[in-house]
């Protein structure tokens, strides 16, 4: 840790995916600062949202199952209820505890949301694989969705949008099929309870992951 005075450090973490979190001292705590930016596009590559996120390290633990960890070049981001999430159309807090999942190399993502510890429920959107870098990821939404409830019972949602964005939009056939065969392998590990939906928790460890204890120099 590498501190600068006025209660400010930065702390590096070594590793293939090698990132810094900022942060600030206060009364012994580091309070990491959401410096990981989010941006969410539409296939026109027009911008739709963007959000700031704390980036978690592969090593946190988020509760004390013993659940099937997540591939190592999985993304984790957490994002505390009242994160403001800037839409195009206008800004508006987040209203549950969020955590998500990104991959570089995977036509969806994963965003489970809590109320304070517990699960209520987790969208799968299927999306151009992510693109990521050291402080910050985009990608592009292709508006297919799936809501999947705590006690896993699903629903496909925005089917018909997919297909008439995938017609005004002129999807690749490529983009189409990936998104398919995305919908399907979601679908998939939903029924067998195996696979991504495997590794998010349905009761967190805490909800202070933008905390962590800190000695005061």
């Amino acid at each position: 840790m590498l501190a600068f005075g006025m209660g400010l450090f930065v702390v590096d973490l070594d590793g293939p995916n090698k990132f810094a979190y900022y942060g600030v001292l206060t009364e012994g705590r580091a309070i990491m600062q959401p410096d990981f930016r989010v941006e969410s596009r539409s296939y026109d590559r027009m911008i739709r949202g963007s959000w700031q996120a704390y980036r978690l390290h592969e090593h946190t633990l988020l509760n004390d199952e013993m659940l099937p960890d997540v591939s190592s070049d999985c993304v984790r981001l957490w994002l505390p209820a009242g994160t403001p999430m800037h839409w195009s159309t206008q800004t508006r807090p987040l209203r549950y505890n969020c955590l998500q999942f990104f991959w570089p190399d995977r036509w969806y993502t994963l965003s489970a949301f809590y109320d304070d510890r517990i699960l209520r429920h987790t969208y799968a959107s299927i999306i151009q694989p992510a693109k990521i870098e050291i402080e910050r990821l985009s990608y592009v939404d292709l508006d297919l969705s799936i809501l999947v409830k705590a006690d896993q019972t699903y629903e496909v949602l925005t089917q018909a949008e997919f297909e008439q964005l995938a017609e005004l939009l002129h999807y690749s056939e490529e983009t189409r099929i990936g998104a398919l065969m995305a919908l399907r392998t979601i679908t998939s590990s939903i029924q067998r309870s195996l696979g991504v939906f495997a590794s998010v928790p349905h009761v967190l460890l805490h909800t202070d992951f933008h905390l962590s204890k800190c000695e005061k120099n």
